[in-house]
């Protein structure tokens, strides 16, 4: 799918444009699902996407670099013998990369596997073309990797979001004897968790930042 996208320069922007609102949005679900904030108040904002950009390379350039290297060596030589199966050391590599970072269930390690299925077609066709078998990919099974991709991005970084806000290490602050933790600000929405002694609440406390006068930032850090 991306060989397509990259062929025209206008596609080219529009998929990567597309991609990008796309994986931040779904990066914003997951974690604002795992921290319990209402997913009606995410906003999509140039420092969001720095943000989220930032958070997510490191994760994102393991993938990519590795599958990258992996379909070179296998077009190097010409997906013949063990390289034939160099989609499949593909799936492996999404696949344990993505379970590595979720809860270690059987119920995830299914998901990871299916969604390194679908990350495994999403090279079938550069090993197609390899061969001079262009014709073999049609409007149909087109159709299907665009969508196939799509549900990737979100899914991939729906469980990264997810990851991400377990991982976290928050801002305290301070009003009225009491300490809160930042989660999220989304334009004047502020989201924080009460800290009561050493627990911390599952409710979540809206602030709008208008009327947060008094609030300190206090140095000691919550430690996880």
């Amino acid at each position: 799918m991306l060989g397509t996208l990259l062929r025209k320069d206008g596609l080219a922007i529009a998929g990567g444009t597309m991609l990008l609102y796309t994986s931040v949005y779904f990066f914003e679900r997951g974690y604002c699902s795992q921290l319990n904030i209402p997913l009606d108040y995410i906003e999509i904002t140039i420092p969001t996407i720095v943000n989220d950009v930032l958070n997510s390379i490191f994760f994102i350039l393991i993938i990519a670099l590795t599958s990258l290297g992996i379909m070179s060596n296998g077009k190097r030589n010409g997906f013949r013998g063990r390289h034939a199966f160099a989609p499949a050391y593909c799936w492996l590599v999404y696949t344990g990369i993505t379970f590595f970072i979720m809860e270690h269930t059987w119920a995830n390690l299914f998901i990871s596997t299916f969604l390194g299925g679908i990350y495994f077609m999403q090279f079938m066709p550069l090993t197609y073309i390899a061969k001079g078998n262009e014709n073999s990919i049609n409007f149909h099974s087109r159709t299907l990797d665009y969508a196939g991709a799509l549900f990737l991005v979100s899914m991939t970084f729906t469980i990264y979001g997810e990851f991400y806000a377990k991982g976290s290490v928050f801002d305290i602050y301070a009003q009225n004897d009491k300490q809160y933790e930042l989660l999220k600000v989304y334009g004047e929405n502020v989201f924080m968790r009460e800290i009561e002694g050493e627990k911390k609440s599952r409710n979540i406390t809206y602030f709008n930042a208008q009327n947060m006068t008094g609030m300190t930032l206090s140095q000691e850090k919550n430690k996880k």
